[in-house]
């Protein structure tokens, strides 16, 4: 079979159905089970975890500065943008083989599970890994009921 790849339609399947981070996020992907939707663009694995009191995501940006991250929160929604710098290679080098493509968008929109605080929202970005604490307002925190 010349020219034709018989499994690159199996590959690109699988992608779509797992949306692979190698293979990036580019359309709306909602999660039934927990009611999230996350859409966004690029190669950036995240991960959400819901407490009592807030919520914290953790989102993977090699190859970022800090600078180029910009963070945005509103109600139940958070973004997270940034850009990757091209790698530094200097004339004598070659790139031989990358996951992380370069000089690329990348970003990721995300429905809370609950509505936050965005003024006490804080951030901390080390070693490629972006930390994001999210308090939940009063409204959104589980509270106990007395029966009587």
């Amino acid at each position: 079979m010349f020219g034709r790849d018989p499994f690159s339609e199996i590959e690109k399947l699988m992608a779509e159905m797992f949306m692979t981070p190698m293979m990036g996020l580019s359309s709306r992907r909602t999660i039934t089970s927990t009611g999230l939707e996350i859409s966004g663009k690029g190669y950036m694995p995240i991960t959400l975890i819901e407490g009592d009191n807030n919520i914290k995501v953790i989102a993977m940006l090699p190859g970022v500065n800090k600078e180029d991250i910009v963070l945005n929160a509103i109600g139940d929604t958070l973004e997270i943008r940034a850009k990757r710098a091209p790698l530094m290679v200097t004339e004598s080098e070659r790139v031989i083989y990358s996951e992380i493509p370069e000089d690329e968008e990348v970003y990721r929109i995300i429905k809370l599970p609950a509505t936050v605080k965005e003024d006490a929202a804080s951030a901390k970005y080390e070693n490629g890994l972006l930390i994001v604490n999210l308090p939940k307002t009063e409204a959104s925190i589980k509270r106990g009921i007395n029966i009587e």
